[in-house]
């Protein structure tokens, strides 16, 4: 039996979090606060809201601290009690809070008039930042819990929000201590977990291109690149395209570029002035080709005015570097001339391959 006089839990635990290598690391930590609610629905309207976590530092360390509503009539001891503690922090950080956890609970301060702490505090979603590399991870979803398998991490906690709504419900009309534990075993997991996948933001930089080239070789009709990357990975990945192959491991990347070999064709804009000999495959212009023999020569057109060149040629999603190379004149994809000057400029080649990651 629960009588109508119960008071807010409050629980404070000591842990370890280190922000070296994520997006975070240079941040004042002072000024930083994780957060994570729990609810009984989606909507702020018709729903409660019984615990709220959060992870902070306070010298000497790191703590997670969670206020619990023994009641749904307690939301309101939890929401004052949460808000207070989130003015002295600059950023607020969380899980896909900008779509759910931020506006429920601005929702619930509009309810009971409270000032909303959160337009004075920069938002960070890690949701949103972790999106991007959906392509380059091949990853299955971008819940929580299948990013925290990405990175091998395995939770005690085998429920999930809904599933626990139910429990919450039977706590709240008859306490129980093991309906407690699993209730806040479940928003401390998830607190942690979202503290253990910040290391995935650490693959960002492949995305914006934010690394060094060491070198580049040739294997076949294939170019090689590889580069220092500026933090080590949580984990080897790779990822393929059609013109392209990333592999990276620790603190290096190397990318294999599929070119071709043999001849390609340059193709001239002004096809008006050139004449096309057929029995040379290639065109010249009208002021060579008055030398030639009419019966050897014939007007060109869009698809017959071109000249050809041997070589190695890579791809390019559209006219980056010049002259530009294709197969025949309807070609989607375009090519430039792999030469020995490129393969010694690395800025050049760093250019090249942030043009390529640019489509992932």
């Amino acid at each position: 039996m629960r009588y109508n006089n119960s008071i807010m839990i409050t629980k404070t635990y000591s842990i370890t979090l280190n922000l070296n290598g994520t997006a975070f690391q240079d941040y004042n930590k002072s000024g930083m606060l994780f957060f994570d609610i729990e609810t009984t629905g989606l909507s702020a309207r018709s729903s409660s809201l019984y615990l709220i976590g959060a992870v902070s530092y306070a010298s000497p360390g790191w703590q997670l601290t969670q206020w619990f509503a023994e009641t749904p009539e307690d939301e309101t001891q939890v929401l004052t009690a949460f808000l207070t503690f989130a003015r002295k922090f600059s950023q607020v950080i969380h899980f896909n809070g900008d779509r759910f956890d931020i506006p429920y609970l601005q929702e619930k301060c509009r309810t009971y008039h409270l000032t909303d702490t959160f337009s004075t505090l920069v938002s960070r979603d890690l949701y949103r930042m972790i999106r991007p590399l959906k392509n380059l991870l091949s990853l299955p979803s971008l819940k929580q819990k299948s990013l925290e398998e990405f990175l091998e991490i395995y939770r005690e906690d085998r429920y999930t929000g809904g599933e626990l709504i139910d429990i919450y419900y039977q706590y709240a009309a008859c306490a129980s201590q093991e309906a407690l534990r699993l209730l806040l075993l479940h928003n401390y997991e998830d607190l942690l977990g979202m503290l253990s996948i910040l290391p995935l933001l650490s693959y960002l930089p492949v995305l914006n291109g934010s690394f060094g080239v060491s070198g580049g070789h040739t294997e076949g009709s294939s170019l090689i690149i590889e580069t220092w990357y500026p933090t080590e990975l949580p984990k080897p990945f790779s990822y393929r395209s059609e013109q392209f192959y990333i592999t990276g491991s620790q603190s290096r990347l190397a990318f294999q570029i599929q070119g071709l070999r043999g001849p390609l064709k340059h193709f001239f804009p002004d096809y008006k002035n050139y004449y096309y000999l057929p029995m040379e495959d290639t065109s010249i212009h009208k002021s060579i080709a008055a030398y030639v023999d009419k019966d050897y020569r014939e007007p060109a057109t869009a698809a017959t005015c071109f000249t050809k060149k041997d070589g190695l040629f890579l791809p390019q999603n559209d006219i980056w570097f010049e002259p530009v190379f294709k197969e025949t004149y309807k070609d989607r994809i375009s090519y430039f001339q792999c030469t020995e000057k490129f393969l010694q400029d690395k800025e050049q080649m760093l250019a090249y391959l942030r043009h390529l990651i640019s489509g992932i």
